[in-house]
């Protein structure tokens, strides 16, 4: 299975707004990360893939 890769467009601290092509994905900053870890972790203009965005929420 191929793993996808997100382009970071925007990330406010709360929310980040993530696209794949024609596919767009907004995702909400994890409760146990503050806002600057969210931030400097989906910077905008980076790009993630499936798995790393999946660690993210995993404790």
């Amino acid at each position: 299975m191929k793993t996808k890769t997100w382009k970071v467009i925007t990330n406010t601290g709360k929310q980040a707004d993530l696209e794949s092509g024609l596919e767009k994905r907004e995702i909400r900053k994890p409760t146990h990360i503050s806002a600057r870890e969210f931030v400097h972790w989906l910077a905008p203009e980076s790009h993630i893939d499936d798995r790393s965005l999946l660690s993210l929420f995993k404790l």
